[in-house]
């Protein structure tokens, strides 16, 4: 984020989740942290207000957003340029967790927040989103939803595997057989695709297209 293209309400709710973050390991994501988090950030009751009207919730948000950004960016170095999509889209997973991976008790708490808007499915589609965004992904239609609903869940199965150890490789090991579980689909929707447009017209066997 630029500050300078920044509106001050930004600007607070950067400084604001900075804050949050640094508490809620022990703390937890409650009012009560929020709270604190404001004092800590130099922000008044009203610039709080003003940074997360929704409470817990807008943070949860920012953080989720600030990670996003995180695994398109990591799609933006030289030398992902010339990889494979798999390996792009892998590229743009590490990204996100990196992102996460600085606060990663404060991710477990949040997972288990009524407001999860940051390991939940918003969180997830944000930052599938920007994977494929980051990819140049110029599909319109139904292509739209299904690459990041598949994404999504990826994110969602690597993001309880990551949670569930601090063992870096074993995290990639199961990434990249995610991966490699949707590359298939791809391949066998597109063949499947390709069969039934190869399928003689119904119409046309039966008689029953007029000319």
């Amino acid at each position: 984020m630029n500050p300078q293209d920044s509106a001050p309400s930004d600007l607070f709710l950067a400084r604001l989740t900075d804050a949050m973050l640094q508490l809620a390991p022990d703390s937890g994501w409650t009012q009560a942290t929020l709270s604190r988090a404001a004092e800590k950030a130099g922000l008044t009751e009203g610039q709080a207000l003003l940074a997360a009207p929704n409470g817990v919730a807008d943070v949860l948000e920012a953080f989720g957003l600030r990670a996003a950004r995180a695994a398109g960016e990591a799609l933006s170095a030289p030398e992902v340029a010339g990889l494979k999509v798999r390996e792009k889209v892998r590229a743009g997973v590490k990204g996100w967790l990196g992102a996460l991976g600085a606060h990663k008790t404060a991710v477990k708490r949040a997972a288990t927040t009524p407001a999860n808007l940051l390991t939940g499915p918003k969180g997830l589609w944000a930052a599938a989103d920007a994977i494929w965004a980051a990819l140049g992904d110029k599909s319109t239609d139904y292509n739209w939803y299904t690459k990041r609903m598949t994404l999504s869940a990826v994110l969602a199965s690597t993001l309880a595997a990551w949670m569930g150890t601090d063992d870096e490789a074993q995290v990639d090991e199961f990434l990249d057989r995610r991966i490699e579980n949707v590359m298939q689909f791809e391949k066998l929707k597109a063949q499947a695709k390709d069969a039934f447009a190869k399928m003689p017209d119904p119409m046309d066997i039966f008689g029953a297209r007029k000319t």
